[in-house]
């Protein structure tokens, strides 16, 4: 890969399945797009202006236990961060995503499958540096028993701990690199306790679905005692720290580019990055270049 260059796909390349929260059907078809584009999803569903929507940090819509964005006139997609990491580890920072239905496709609840599609049909380099976002000063947010913490740093150095009921802590830590991140962590699944039987509910306040798409095809699914209801079990010890390092590295994408910073987090969540992300560019604590 390329690491200076930016990049996008040679042909464009189609996906479709449900939906992880919605269980809805849907289908994306990711284009190329001309050099310094960026990341844009547009809703081919939705007739009128304003369903394009670039994949930015200011048009982050805060729904739960995903990263959705939305347009002014409230078009939003939904779950589009493993796209976004896949879009990482394939050095892809240029495309146009139409969508059909308001959710990506969760798949087999990894970013695997979107990484084996981009490489099959190849990347394109473009004659444009790929834009990058260095973090110049320390800044945390904390929320109860959860905190992200960045600064300063050569590469993108990541340290993580996840705490899972029923299983206890898990750690991660290292640089990011694209090579690794999809060859180690693209794979890792997306998982989730099983509630009096149950994976699908309503939110408490908005009653927004969840889950009503995750199963043991899309997600590992984590019974009484910590047990891996899924037949295969985990794909590897650290399958689930990965995917929360998966999460993350998808949400940084939404700066418009690639950080370099040193993060660390304790119990990771999407609101927590996002919120991060509008304080480092809030605070000038984030410069391009």
């Amino acid at each position: 890969m390329n690491q200076a260059l930016q990049g996008t796909l040679k042909q464009p390349l189609s996906f479709q399945g449900k939906g992880l929260h919605t269980g809805k059907h849907s289908q994306i078809t990711i284009h190329p797009a001309d050099a310094d584009m960026g990341i844009v999803f547009r809703r081919t569903d939705r007739a009128g202006k304003n369903t394009q929507i670039q994949a930015h940090w200011k048009n982050v819509k805060q729904l739960p236990l995903c990263t959705c964005i939305s347009s002014p006139n409230k078009v939003h997609i939904r779950t589009i961060e493993h796209l976004m990491a896949a879009f990482y580890a394939c050095g892809i920072d240029n495309a146009l995503i139409d969508v059909k239905g308001s959710e990506i496709p969760i798949l087999d609840g990894s970013a695997s499958e979107f990484v084996a599609g981009i490489k099959q049909v190849g990347i394109k380099y473009q004659e444009a540096t790929r834009r990058i976002f260095r973090i110049t000063k320390k800044l945390e947010i904390k929320e109860k028993n959860r905190e992200i913490i960045v600064e300063p740093a050569d590469t993108l150095n990541i340290n993580i701990t996840v705490l899972i009921s029923d299983i206890g802590a898990r750690h991660w830590s290292g640089n990011v690199t694209p090579e690794h991140f999809a060859n180690e962590i693209s794979p890792a699944r997306t998982f989730g306790h099983l509630k009096d039987g149950l994976l699908a509910q309503l939110t408490r306040f908005t009653r927004t679905p969840i889950c009503l798409g995750a199963n043991t095809n899309t997600a590992v699914v984590i019974g009484k005692d910590g047990k891996i209801l899924n037949k295969e079990g985990l794909r590897n010890p650290d399958e689930m720290v990965n995917h929360r390092l998966l999460d993350l590295v998808g949400d940084l994408m939404l700066v418009g580019g690639h950080i370099q910073g040193k993060i660390t987090s304790l119990g990771p969540v999407h609101r927590l990055t996002h919120q991060l992300l509008k304080k480092a560019f809030d605070e000038q604590a984030i410069v391009e270049g």
